[in-house]
């Protein structure tokens, strides 16, 4: 059973610690409140399209398990252990080679794979979150800028 002091030592010290962090972190962003704003409501948008996207049918396209199937007149025929499964898709084409992913837990439920589809959940959850970074970046960097701005001024002024 470890020693109560020397718990509560440790617990001084990592609080030390992430205060020092957090100060830092604070002064990075010190004077940024709409640029940190900005990327908060950016990122909330971004973790919103993910749950949607992982609550959707079309979360297969990431998380199912990929077979090949073949399409004939619109219909896609795909095999997992053993067992033959069809899946209605739309057009009356016909393809050698289709992907189709599905939960293992119930082949019957499936998607073919649609690249729209992954391009549009995609840029909704990594559209907002790479502005987030850049917000980030701006607010970040501006008072580094506008002490740079402001040196640059008073030795033009002094010439």
């Amino acid at each position: 059973m470890p020693d109560r002091a020397l718990v509560a030592g440790l617990h001084r010290a990592g609080r030390r610690i992430l205060s020092r962090v957090l100060a830092r972190v604070r002064k990075w962003f010190d004077g940024a409140g709409w640029f940190v704003g900005g990327a908060v409501v950016l990122l909330v948008f971004a973790l919103l399209a993910m749950l949607a996207g992982l609550q959707s049918r079309d979360s297969l396209l990431w998380t199912g398990q990929q077979v090949t199937g073949t399409e004939q007149q619109g219909l896609v025929y795909y095999r997992w252990q053993g067992q033959s499964y069809s899946l209605a898709v739309p057009g009356s084409g016909s393809s050698k080679a289709v992907s189709v992913y599905f939960n293992p837990g119930d082949p019957s439920q499936a998607v073919t794979d649609n690249v729209p589809d992954r391009v549009l959940a995609g840029l909704l959850v990594l559209g907002p979150a790479a502005g987030a970074v850049a917000l980030l970046v701006i607010g970040g960097t501006r008072n580094y800028r506008w002490q740079r701005r402001k040196l640059k001024r008073a030795r033009e002024f002094t010439l």
